[in-house]
This record gives C-alpha cells, sequence and structure tokens, in this order.
C-alpha cells in the first residue's frame, strides 16, 4: 500500500477486533464479503483523508504514490501538446487504454480528446473517501478491458455535518503555487432518519512555472552535457538558397534566445526551451453530491451528481513560420552575403518572437449523474444503477501564433523584415498576423445501465458458497470537430482539418462463484462475455485461489485473459500533421553524421524535427491478454505483515504507433511510411512546412505516417513487495512503519508482429523508458491528538535516451539518468473528528529531478513525465468541522 496511507493503522489493531465486520462489495469481485478478508486478489487500499494530510492535493499524486503505477503522463504533458491537460493512469506501463478507472464502481466517459482513458482530474479529489487498487489485471467482473488493473475511487457515503477546508502549497522557488478550498455539509443519518443528502464544492488552482524558474530546465542547449535543445528556426531569421545556410546577423546572434550554432557558426539557432512553462497554470471547480433514500429495511435509493469544469492555459515557444519565399528584389534580400546568389530567391524560417509566446488554453468539461437502487431480495444482495456520463473539450489559440500564410505574404511584399527587430509600423501587422481562436471542440459520452446481484448458495467443508450475477449494458459516443479556418491558418499548432466521430453498443453478462472447499482453501471462478457492436463478442475466465493452511501464511494466485476493443479514438481519432517530438536525420537525405547526401538540404532534411501523421485506423483488431499472479502473505507476529506477488502479463496486438526511430532505421520496409513532398498533390503541400515555398515538389519528407496500428506483442513480469508494522511506545503513542514496492523484472515488446523482442526496462528506448523499482516508505507517529508522518519516495534510474541527433558530441556524452527520491514531512493537531491543522513540507530537501537528454518533450535537461518540478515546497490544510 502507499506509504502516506499508514497512520490508518496506527493505534487501531485492537479497535478493529471489536469492529462490527461490514458486508461489502470488495474492488474484484461481485460477491459481498467481510472488508476484512481480500481474499485470492491483490488489493491495495488508500485512504484519502491520510493521504490529504501528507501533503496530497489531487487524484493524479494520489495514483503517483502507486509504486505499480509507471505514471508518464502528467499535466506538464499539456505543453507544447494537444492533450487538454488531462491527466492519466498508467499501471504496469502498459498504456492508459489498459487501466480500468472506475467510480464507485463504474465506469466514467473517457476524456473527450483521448476517448481511450479517463482523466483524473474529472474526478472530485474532495469527496474521496479512499482508493481500491486491483492489481492483477482483467477483471472478469468490471470488464475485460482493465488488462493493466482497476482503481476504483470510492467516495463518502451518509456524510453529516460540514466541514471547510483551506489548502495552501508555496514553493520555496517562484512558481509552482497551488491553493485550494472545499466546502461539504450533509445532513440526515440513512438509518435512524431514512435519509441523507451531501453535497461538495471544491475549487482548486495552481501557477504555472516557466522554465526561466528553474536552473535545471532554463535552457535545452547545455554544452556540458551534449544537449543541443534548439530549432533552426530563430529570431532573426535563417535563411537557405541551395546548400548555402547563412544569418546575416551571425556569429552576433541575437541572444540569449539566439545563439549561434555550435557546429556552424555561419547560422543562429534558437532555445526554444527557455521560452516555454514546465507547468501549466491551472484552475478546477467540482460540485459534487449525493442523495440517499432508505426505503424499507432493506433497500436504499440513491442519486449522485458530479460536474467538473478544468481550465489549462500552457505556453511554448514563439511560433515559427518556415518556407518564407523571398525574391532578390525584395528590399530586404541579404543581397551582401558572401557566396549568395543575387539572381536566385532564398527560403527563410523566422520565429515570431515579436509576438511573444504561443500560448494554448485548454477548456474541459465532466458531468456524471447515476441513479442506484441496492439491497436485499429474498437473501440476494442486489445493486442495480443507470449511468450517463459526458466529457467535453476543447483546445485554443489564446495569443501569440500567427497567420502564416499572412506572414509569408507580408514578407513577399517588403512590409516584414525577417532579418532584424520589428519597427513600430512592422508590430502593428505582426499584431494583425495574430489569429486567435478555437482550434477543436471533442466530446465523450457514455449510457450505461447495470445490474448485479450475490447469493450464499449452499455448504461447503470451508463455509458457504457464493454466486454473483451480473449484466450491463452501454452505449459509448465520440466526436470530434476542427474550426477549419484557425487550423489552417496556424500549421505550426499541428493540426489538421477534421470532423470524425463513432459510437458503439456494449452488451455483457458475467457470473462468479466464491467456493471455500476447505477451511484452508477458497476458490474464485468468474465469466464474462462482452459483446462489442463494432469488434465482435469475447469470452474471458477468471480463476483466483487462496491458500492458508495455518493462521500466519496465506498462499495465492489468479489467472485472467482479457480483451480490449479498439477505443474510439483508436479508431477514428482525426489524422493530423504535426511536428515530430524530437530532431531527426532523412535516412535518405542525411548521413548518420547529419551531413546531407543525395541532393538533400542540411537546414531542412538534417537534425530537424520531420512532420509526422498521427490519427486513428479503423481497421485495428483487439488487444488480448493473458495474465497470472502467485503471492504470500505472512504475518509472523500480529503487528507485522509481509506480502509479495509475482505478476506476469503477456498482451498481443497491442496497439499504439510504430516509432518513428524504426522507421527512419529500415526505410526500405517502412517505405510506405515515409510521404515525400513530390508524392503529394500541391494543395497539401503548401500546408506542410517542409514541401512549401521553394521546396514545393522536392524530394524532402512531407510527413511521417505514424497512425495507430497493432504493432506486435508485450511480455512484462515483476513482483510487488510491501510490509507494514505498527506497535505501540506506550506514553509516547503509537508508530506505524510502511514499505511498498515494485520490481519490474522484464517488460519486451515488439515493433511489429514479426520483429525481435526489445527489453524496455532500465533503459529508454522508443519514447519512454520503464522504471524498473519503485519504492515507497512512510513513518507514521500518533500521540492523542498529535500526529507526524514521515514519507520517502524512489524511483530507479535508467539508460538515458542518448539520441545521437540531439546528443552533440556523441556516445562521449551518453548517459544514465540517475536514481531519484523525495521526502516529505508533516505534522498534525487534531481538535476533533473534522477539525485539525497540518503544517508540512514536501521535497524536504529541494531534490531537483534528474538530468536526462530526452528529446521527446519541450522541456529539457530533465524528464517531465517521471519527476517534479516544483522542489521544496511548505504546505498547510486547515479543515473547521459544523
Amino acid at each position: 500500500m502507499a506509504a502516506a496511507i499508514l497512520a490508518a493503522s496506527v493505534g487501531a489493531a485492537h479497535a478493529q477486533e471489536a469492529q462490527q465486520l461490514e458486508r461489502i462489495e470488495i474492488t474484484g469481485s461481485a460477491i459481498k464479503r467481510s472488508i476484512s478478508d481480500e481474499g485470492a486478489l491483490p488489493i491495495t487500499v488508500l485512504k484519502a483523508e491520510e493521504l490529504r494530510a501528507s501533503g496530497v492535493a489531487s487524484v493524479e499524486a494520489i495514483v503517483e504514490l502507486l509504486s505499480s503505477s509507471q505514471s508518464s503522463n502528467t499535466g506538464s504533458n499539456s505543453i507544447g501538446s494537444s492533450t487538454g491537460g488531462a491527466t492519466y493512469a498508467n499501471l504496469r506501463g502498459l498504456g492508459t487504454n489498459k487501466t480500468l478507472v472506475l467510480l464507485n464502481g463504474r465506469r466514467m466517459t473517457a476524456f473527450a480528446f483521448g476517448a481511450n482513458a479517463v482523466d483524473l482530474n474529472s474526478i472530485p479529489f474532495a469527496v474521496i473517501d479512499r482508493v481500491e487498487v486491483l492489481r492483477d489485471g482483467a477483471s472478469a467482473v468490471y470488464g475485460t478491458d482493465a488488462i493493466g488493473g482497476v482503481i476504483n475511487f470510492i467516495t463518502k457515503s451518509n456524510f453529516r455535518g460540514g466541514q471547510a477546508v483551506l489548502e495552501l502549497s508555496n514553493p520555496q522557488e517562484k512558481g509552482g503555487k497551488k491553493e485550494g478550498a472545499s466546502l461539504t455539509f450533509g445532513f440526515g443519518d440513512l438509518e435512524k432518519d431514512r435519509v441523507n443528502f451531501w453535497a461538495s464544492l471544491d475549487k482548486r488552482r495552481t501557477d504555472r512555472i516557466r522554465a526561466l524558474d528553474r536552473d535545471f530546465a532554463k535552457t535545452g542547449i547545455i554544452p556540458s552535457r551534449g544537449v543541443a535543445g534548439s530549432s533552426p528556426t530563430t529570431f532573426p531569421g535563417n535563411f537557405t538558397q541551395g546548400n548555402l545556410s547563412g544569418n546575416p546577423s551571425a556569429p552576433d546572434c541575437k541572444g540569449p534566445l539566439s545563439v549561434v550554432n555550435p557546429t556552424n557558426n555561419k547560422v543562429c539557432i534558437f532555445d526554444f526551451s527557455s521560452t516555454i512553462d514546465i507547468a501549466p497554470d491551472v484552475d478546477q471547480t467540482t460540485l459534487a453530491g449525493r442523495a440517499s433514500v432508505k426505503i424499507g429495511d432493506n433497500h436504499v435509493l440513491s442519486l449522485d451528481a458530479i460536474s467538473t469544469k478544468n481550465d489549462n492555459t500552457a505556453r511554448v515557444a514563439p511560433d515559427p513560420v518556415s518556407a518564407i519565399t523571398m525574391q532578390p528584389s525584395n528590399p530586404f534580400f541579404p543581397r551582401n552575403y558572401p557566396g549568395i546568389d543575387t539572381t536566385k530567391p532564398i527560403s527563410v524560417g523566422w520565429r515570431m518572437v515579436p509576438a511573444g509566446p504561443r500560448t494554448n488554453g485548454s477548456h474541459s468539461t465532466a458531468e456524471r449523474a447515476v441513479a442506484d437502487l441496492s439491497g436485499v431480495i429474498a437473501d440476494w444482495d442486489y445493486r442495480a444503477g443507470v449511468l450517463y456520463s459526458k466529457s467535453t473539450a476543447n483546445d485554443a489559440a489564446v495569443d501569440g501564433y500567427v497567420n502564416a500564410p499572412f506572414v509569408r505574404a507580408q514578407v513577399a511584399a517588403g512590409n516584414l523584415n525577417p532579418f532584424a527587430d520589428a519597427t513600430p509600423a512592422q508590430l502593428a501587422i505582426i499584431e494583425q498576423a495574430k489569429r486567435r481562436g478555437v482550434f477543436a471542440n471533442a466530446m465523450g459520452e457514455t449510457q450505461s445501465a447495470d445490474f448485479r446481484a450475490s447469493k450464499e448458495i449452499f455448504d461447503l467443508p470451508g463455509g458457504r458458497a457464493a454466486l454473483a450475477v451480473a449484466a450491463e449494458y452501454r452505449k459509448e459516443k465520440y466526436k470530434n470537430d476542427t474550426n477549419d479556418d484557425v487550423v489552417l491558418a496556424i500549421p505550426s499548432a499541428g493540426r489538421s482539418a477534421n470532423h470524425v466521430g463513432g459510437d458503439r453498443n456494449v452488451k455483457a453478462i458475467g457470473v462468479e462463484l466464491l467456493l471455500p472447499l476447505h477451511k484452508m482453501v477458497e476458490v474464485q471462478l468468474a465469466l464474462r462475455r462482452d459483446d462489442y457492436s463494432d469488434a465482435g463478442a469475447t469470452t474471458n475466465p477468471k480463476v483466483g485461489i487462496r491458500f492458508q493452511p495455518i493462521k500466519e501464511l496465506a498462499l495465492r494466485g489468479s489467472y485472467n485473459t482479457g480483451f480490449r476493443a479498439p477505443g474510439l479514438d483508436d479508431l477514428y481519432a482525426p489524422q493530423t500533421v504535426t511536428f515530430s517530438s524530437g530532431a531527426k536525420n532523412d535516412p535518405l537525405l542525411c548521413d548518420a553524421q547529419g551531413n546531407p547526401i543525395n541532393g538533400g538540404v542540411k537546414s531542412r532534411d538534417c537534425q530537424s524535427q520531420p512532420q509526422v501523421q498521427n490519427g486513428g485506423n479503423p481497421d485495428l483488431k483487439p488487444e488480448k491478454s493473458k495474465t497470472f499472479t502467485l503471492g504470500v502473505v505472512v504475518e509472523p507476529i500480529k503487528a507485522l505483515t509481509i506480502s509479495a506477488d509475482y505478476w506476469n502479463i503477456k498482451l498481443r496486438d497491442q496497439i499504439s504507433v510504430l516509432p518513428i526511430d524504426v522507421i527512419f532505421a529500415d526505410p526500405t520496409r517502412y517505405a510506405a511510411n515515409i510521404v515525400r513532398c513530390n508524392t503529394l498533390p500541391a494543395d497539401v503541400q503548401a500546408n506542410l512546412q517542409r514541401c512549401g515555398g521553394l521546396d514545393l515538389n522536392s524530394n524532402a519528407i512531407g510527413y511521417v505516417v505514424q497512425t495507430n496500428a497493432n504493432i506486435g506483442r508485450v511480455k512484462t513480469d515483476g513482483i510487488d513487495f510491501a510490509v507494514a508494522y505498527s506497535t505501540g511506545l506506550g506514553a509516547w503513542g503509537n508508530l506505524g512503519l510502511q514499505y511498498e514496492s515494485t520490481y519490474v523484472h522484464s517488460y519486451k515488446y515488439q515493433t511489429n508482429p514479426s520483429g525481435d523482442f526489445i527489453q524496455n526496462v532500465g533503459v529508454y528506448k522508443d519514447g519512454s523508458p520503464v522504471l524498473r523499482w519503485k519504492h515507497t516508505f512512510s513513518a507514521a507517529w500518533a500521540l492523542n491528538n498529535w500526529s507526524s508522518r514521515l514519507a520517502i519516495r524512489h524511483q530507479s534510474g535508467y539508460r538515458d535516451q542518448n539520441d545521437p541527433t540531439t546528443v552533440v558530441g556523441g556516445p562521449s556524452f551518453y548517459g544514465n539518468v540517475d536514481t531519484y527520491t523525495l521526502v516529505d514531512l508533516s505534522g498534525t493537531y487534531k481538535f476533533n473528528k473534522s477539525t485539525a491543522l497540518t503544517l508540512g513540507v514536501k521535497n524536504l530537501f529541494d531534490t531537483d529531478p534528474s538530468f536526462s537528454n530526452q528529446s521527446t518533450r519541450s522541456q529539457r535537461g530533465y524528464d517531465p513525465r517521471y519527476s517534479d518540478p516544483i522542489g521544496r515546497a511548505f504546505f498547510l490544510r486547515a479543515s473547521y468541522g459544523f
């Protein structure tokens, strides 16, 4: 279990003996059982109140504490992308679309832009009571698409009274301040008054962090580490004429953003990393409520509603405009530049620094309503419900984007000079060139009805056997539409005009048996059949066994198969042309050292970002998996619990994109994926950065096809290990210690169905690493109204990306990313059950992210997916009950 939650067990050993065991539905089973018995399945339970007291202030931060999570899809991914600010869970590193996220045991609508995974921002943090994580893979109970596991967020129930909460986290360095406030109130006791109602309003905001605010991120040009994260499109602009490249201001480039190219002092390069945000501005508002009525003695009708609004603002480098044609007659033509042919035009790339940084604004909403009826009929525990859930999102140009065709025309007319500072008249033209507006609107919608029931049916030597049956119907919709005039005017936004959508119906039935064959042996059997209107039907079993020969020792294991139909976004996502994340060499027109060959142009074809085409593929096949786990739980003494669970997952027909490095490494095999300008119509070339102007009908790469595909198989296995110990200290209170870790033994994948397997553990491959170790450790102390917590988060290092196109100097600068450890400390005083004050510090030792030479993210010098850029931050949480 996550390190921060141990305080829940401090001093609770004796209380648990007297506690009346409540029969509830535990994640991973539809059969109601004692909460103290998790059966054959490895489950992690996190108590939200203890997490809050440790400084956790978001659902995203909860997921980051899971050692089984290979989270790489954080809010910072909105920088330089069109993610809409979404944050996702990624158990076992299998992908966000293979982790099933539930709210109170039911599905949520996938985020509108992704349509494959739930945005964690849409989950109401203020009313979360606990989180249950089923780590054994696909669940025959909730859906066989849960190949990586299930995360079930469970909200408060039967809440009475009121509570106001204020939260503040203030970093030691500039930027990243977090503020939050929530108000929750409720009345009525479901048992006594037969009614309960509660509602909660939660408001949170986080201030952006600029790259310049942190030393480890302030530049992408780090000669001492061989890092040259830069762009050839700079200010003042570079020009090319055939293989002549130049900049009239070089080598005295206009610093600090524009610096001389270390390998060619005749041109300048742009330090784009220094101009971006490394964490966005975020504003979030959530309204949630529940009304419950007890009907008779055995039935409860509940109505739940949640509405979340999330605004994300992120800034990246000023707009690059390339393929600007300048004729010799132009008044700004550099006719005195050595070697230039004054009878021929030049092609110019110009960074629009006078227009300011490009600012993206993303707005998303998530709405969900559930009607639930549960109770007991003729000894059957039942639960039935209907659900409506909707996600909407848009992504907009707020400032800094320019109409590229307009800029090209103004340069061609002699009204703008790309080689010098803008005059007041030219600034007015640049302001006129700015284009604002919404790029795209997306919508996802889920409607569903479900029923499940369970009952003890007969006696077995180990106890009463139990049966559960379940049925579900749901309808999913997806739609994504661009504002064509906006996306066509702003090619740097990496969007293409599109109007796509899709829908599907899913029907499912399932059955589950719990068989206590002996006092020592319990068996769980489950079978689920899902019928997709577009992907066919599938039947998947699950078997779990628990063997407890003595009180202090239990052995457990499970086996299941999984089936994940291609998501609606996998199938129908708009096919959009955008820039690749890192610089590459054209395999036909450049040699390995980045020098032009076969008529290539260095500034266009070598060590530059090619454009890539991403998007859906309606011909995808479903993904299928086999998972088994084998574990042991030992309790040598009453206060000490030790568990170890081995897991093994095999996945075939993985849906992903073919990595660009794989395509370029074998250009003959993947010739169809490399689309060159001279194979495209002129009107298509006009909207591609490498095909416009003087490069019309050239042999340059127009774009590389990286649409979704079934690229091959994945094989991964590892061990989850946990230790929990609690003890009384007499007059000094109670102490609890807890340790949780995940060790990934192997993660091998293919990039094509017949290709070799590639090992990804501990090494950066094709876009990301898989961390071999993740650990959390906590020490929790409590005495009367006082408590404190020390939490340590640790992850292992790995072999860095070491991309030869972006690490200048070659192998001498190749290296490893160091281990990364953060320490948090907090103290709490409780005035009463619902009133408390917590003070603490996150990242106690102000540890910077480990250096990385990765080039797949806009942020450089570190990897934002596996580290926290905030640094040391002091936090306060005050709650007042009334």
